[in-house]
């Protein structure tokens, strides 16, 4: 018997997610009764949470994400990740630049039956849209 750890679970969500194909993604890795938990000024529900995602790569090309560091416990994984793209589209409120920019943040994600069930983000998104800006 092989046991998913969460690591991997949210390893693959990554993956996943670098791919483009949101729909899936949620479907295979985020718990239909996942609680996120607001930071940063954003409180998101399962749905808002991928609408945002949805907008972030309507609004970029050439995305690539990078798992920069997992340290896991039992059912906890923290992830710290990188992504990057250039932007094609406008993204909240910044008109196309053109530019590339790099998105980084840290996201604890407790695993419950091989979905994130519970989820905390810290997101570098003032950063980013400077980058954007800039």
């Amino acid at each position: 018997m092989t046991t998913t750890t969460a690591a991997t679970i949210a390893r693959e969500f990554w993956e996943s997610w670098g791919r483009g194909d949101l729909e899936q993604t949620w479907a295979d890795y985020v718990h239909p009764d996942i609680v996120i938990h607001p930071s940063s000024g954003y409180a998101f529900t399962r749905e808002s949470w991928l609408q945002a995602e949805q907008a972030l790569h309507a609004a970029f090309t050439d995305i690539e994400v990078m798992v920069l560091a997992q340290i896991e416990d039992g059912d906890m994984v923290a992830t710290r990740f990188a992504v990057t793209g250039r932007q094609t589209g406008e993204f909240f409120g910044v008109a196309s630049s053109g530019r590339s920019a790099t998105l980084t943040g840290t996201i604890f994600d407790r695993v419950e039956d091989g979905k994130l069930a519970e989820h905390w983000a810290e997101i570098g998104v003032a950063q980013f849209l400077q980058q954007l800006s800039a």
